[in-house]
């Protein structure tokens, strides 16, 4: 999504730069209309470590580019040409065992390499940015701070029917807590799920619990979930964007209990839509929702269910942090996120 929405932007804001965009596979969608904006460079990148590894430099050394932006995974180790890298968190060197082992060498061996190599880094919150610098012993100036946008499709619905649609495709409880996130260990779901099973068997709510997004690894923990609790708790899996704005204009609250996040769409998505938003008071968060949600201890489910029954047994409260989400979300543009993106670009390129 980040690559996705900030080139999209820049093409439309950078009149006087020349772009290259690397596609695997074939041009995405969304960018078809805009090809006389851009030359595309189409790779047959699957397998990420090898191909990108592999593929990657040939294309980025014989390209003739005067600056290359890698927005997300560790660049070739083999590219020779100046680049910048956007490094989301710090989570490969502070928190290794919520990645798989692939994964987690990878970016520690290939990505400390490319933080040094690099002409500057871009991350996406000051409390990433602190982490990055501390865990790669980076100088101040090497790592920048860029606000992600949020897409204008998370908004308040009107469409009754749709919403409608949506409840019974998904078999949606008629109240219920909405967390989005990839099912893996980082994102601290398993406490989440405890801290409801206690106010469930407490008869202490009328909400369900319906978990959206894809699986990752180390999610065998939705299986059991399912058999003991599948009348109250909903697994949805990846669902496509319109059907993510319903789910979070029927939610009646969103919760995200993660141990750590450089950013955070769901929250802001969530924001977006009008939903209250329930977050862990770790990482970038606090700093991304500033006074609009209310803050748990992630690795307390008594935190976690107090938040819970604060936000279900008071209207007041959910209006109140509904209404300061709304104000909160109009820092976080894609416009803004390309437009400082540029300076970068036009810094480093001019150094």
């Amino acid at each position: 999504m980040y690559a996705k929405s900030l080139a999209r932007e820049l093409l439309l804001v950078d009149e006087r730069n020349e772009y290259t965009l690397f596609f695997s596979g074939e041009i995405h969608p969304e960018f078809k209309k805009l090809t006389h904006r851009f030359r595309a460079a189409v790779l047959p990148l699957r397998e990420e470590v090898m191909t990108k590894q592999l593929l990657m430099p040939v294309s980025c050394n014989t390209s003739r580019l005067d600056l290359i932006h890698f927005p997300s995974l560790p660049p070739p180790v083999a590219c020779f040409r100046p680049y910048i890298w956007t490094l989301h968190d710090a989570t490969p060197w502070l928190y290794p065992d919520t990645m798989d082992l692939k994964g987690r060498l990878y970016f520690q061996w290939a990505g400390s390499w490319a933080a040094r190599v690099s002409k500057a880094l871009i991350t996406v919150s000051y409390e990433a940015r602190r982490n990055i610098m501390n865990a790669l012993r980076l100088a101040e100036s090497k790592v920048r701070v860029v606000y992600e946008g949020i897409d204008d499709a998370f908004e308040k619905m009107r469409d009754k029917a749709f919403l409608g649609s949506i409840r019974q495709r998904y078999g949606l409880p008629e109240r219920f807590l909405l967390s989005v996130s990839t099912l893996e260990p980082r994102k601290n779901i398993p406490s989440l799920i405890r801290a409801y099973h206690r106010i469930k068997r407490a008869n202490d709510t009328k909400l369900g619990l319906v978990l959206t997004g894809r699986t990752g690894w180390k999610s065998d923990f939705l299986r059991d979930v399912l058999e003991c609790d599948s009348d109250r708790i909903v697994v949805t899996g990846f669902v496509p964007q319109r059907d993510l704005v319903a789910l979070y204009n029927l939610a009646e609250a969103f919760v995200l209990p993660s141990l750590y996040e450089g950013f955070g769409f769901p929250p802001l998505e969530a924001m977006a839509c009008g939903c209250p938003v329930i977050v862990s008071n770790r990482g970038s968060l606090p700093e991304v929702v500033g006074d609009a949600a209310l803050l748990i201890d992630p690795e307390s489910e008594d935190s976690i269910v107090a938040a819970i029954r604060a936000l279900e047994s008071s209207p007041t409260l959910r209006a109140d942090l509904a209404r300061r989400g709304m104000e909160q979300v109009k820092q976080f543009s894609w416009k803004t996120a390309a437009a400082k993106t540029l300076e970068l670009y036009q810094e480093v390129g001019a150094n």
